[in-house]
């Protein structure tokens, strides 16, 4: 049997769409997860780690290690986006009965990240969902770390869409930047400032796909497996507040990357004023692979059927 194309470390901060990504990334053939990391940016920390921990022994994967943070971030994230982690603890499809999951591993945060690269057979990709600023910690303790990334998969920033951090959540910022963004610009900056090569997949693409009351019903007319009847569950809870696939949509690339048009850029992010951790194009910044496009009927094809098993 050949080994497989990638391994994999997911960085996540539980929230639905979170939840969502990690589903998807364990149906994916020739991946190696190689353990999640869960960011208390957008979830609380316990019941994010929880609903982890579930989703794990219900796709029987509990050898996958687990690891929380008491990390924190220079913006936090309101408390209204953080309370879907105990919702998403509490859904039906991840308490239908008891199942043990995989013990939360010794080390927490960057620890966690800097000994699952340093013990890799081979480079690491990287899937963050959320901030960076575990990556940054771990780069600023060992420089050479680097080298042991194969590819860093990141879900954040805005380019020429608005961002989604409100002006009357975080009054004085003008809305130019996206949430993963805004957590905590300077690790972004420290790790544009690496040599890590970075996928990003910006608010301009993720905005394409759409959490609809249609991709609720057609899950739920699917919800006989069983993740089908969980991604249900978890975006019925949200399908009316113009929820959007992020996270699911930059973890589709590791298995359908056909479906996604890239563009060679050249950024920045800003640390200060009111436009605190917007991502814009700067000539001579750090240059990057930026998703610009989606075929989105594909995509949400690709989803249905990936859960669908």
């Amino acid at each position: 049997m050949s080994p497989p194309s990638r391994l994999v470390l997911m960085d996540m901060d539980g929230g639905v769409d979170d939840l969502m990504a990690l589903a998807l990334l364990l149906t994916i053939p020739n991946v190696e997860v190689i353990g999640v990391l869960v960011t208390p940016a957008d979830c609380y920390l316990e019941p994010a780690l929880s609903a982890t921990r579930k989703l794990l022994a219900l796709r029987q994967r509990t050898e996958i290690p687990v690891a929380g943070s008491q990390v924190r971030g220079q913006n936090p994230f309101p408390a209204l986006f953080r309370k879907d982690a105990f919702i998403l603890d509490l859904l039906p499809g991840l308490n239908d009965r008891d199942r043990e999951g995989p013990p939360l591993a010794s080390e927490e945060g960057s620890a966690f990240l800097i000994r699952r690269l340093q013990e890799a057979r081979r480079p690491v990709t990287l899937l963050v969902t959320g901030p960076l600023t575990h990556l940054a910690e771990a780069l600023a303790q060992e420089p050479g770390l680097a080298y042991a990334v194969e590819e860093l998969l990141w879900m954040g920033g805005a380019l020429d869409v608005p961002g989604n951090v409100d002006p009357l959540l975080e009054p004085g910022h003008d809305g130019t930047a996206e949430w993963n963004a805004y957590w905590d610009p300077p690790a972004v900056q420290k790790v544009l400032r690496s040599s890590i090569p970075i996928r990003m997949f910006p608010l301009d693409v993720t905005e394409k796909v759409p959490v609809t009351p249609d991709l609720v019903r057609r899950l739920a007319r699917q919800r006989h497996y069983p993740l089908s009847d969980l991604a249900a569950q978890a975006y019925a809870t949200v399908a009316w507040s113009g929820y959007r696939m992020w996270d699911v949509l930059t973890t589709a690339w590791l298995a359908r990357p056909e479906l996604f048009t890239f563009e060679d850029m050249e950024i920045e992010v800003e640390l200060e004023g009111r436009s605190q951790g917007r991502i814009r194009r700067r000539p001579g910044g750090r240059r990057v692979q930026v998703a610009t496009h989606v075929d989105v009927e594909r995509f949400y094809a690709f989803v249905l059927e990936a859960w669908a098993r």
